[in-house]
């Protein structure tokens, strides 16, 4: 069993306009014979390209259709306070919403050890595939040149018996 429910959340977004920051924290309750409860916390934050340019975290030439994106979930321990646990990696292109709600599945999958069967990433582009190497295919002297005659080896490219450098 496990279930969770938001506290509270804390947002930047007004009526009209979208967040581009929330906080969210969490009780959560999972176990059978067992249980226990915990806390956690979400936090989602985009920045358009011109706030990360006035942070001095883009260099001014960034195109003005860049955000960056950062999507974290942390534990509460009772001892040492937030303990980074989850970083989100996913569609850039996802609301706030969807991320919170995919950070909140992964995290039961964490602690209850039930995988969710599902992927949270997006594909990339395949790199192209290298170019087939043509095999060297070794001529048949004999049947394209049928004057030449073997020569034996022994008598090409003989150096003289002794000392490598007697000819110095």
């Amino acid at each position: 069993m496990y279930r969770s429910k938001c506290l509270f959340k804390n947002t930047n977004g007004t009526y009209g306009v979208e967040a581009s920051a929330v906080e969210s924290v969490w009780a959560y309750i999972h176990g059978v014979e067992k249980k226990k409860t915990g806390r956690y916390r979400i936090r989602v934050t985009k920045m358009s390209a011109s706030e990360l340019i006035q942070m001095g975290l883009a260099p001014e030439e960034t195109p003005s259709e860049f955000y960056g994106l950062q999507a974290t979930l942390d534990r509460w321990h009772e001892s040492n306070g937030w303990l980074p646990l989850l970083d989100w990696v996913g569609n850039p292109m996802s609301e706030i919403s969807e991320i919170e709600e995919d950070l909140g599945k992964q995290f039961q999958a964490f602690v209850t050890g039930v995988s969710l069967d599902e992927s949270f990433g997006f594909d990339l582009p395949k790199p192209p595939k290298p170019p087939k190497k043509k095999k060297f295919k070794v001529p048949d002297v004999k049947t394209k040149y049928p004057e030449l005659k073997d020569v034996s080896t022994d008598k090409v490219n003989k150096l003289p018996d002794g000392d490598d450098f007697d000819w110095l």
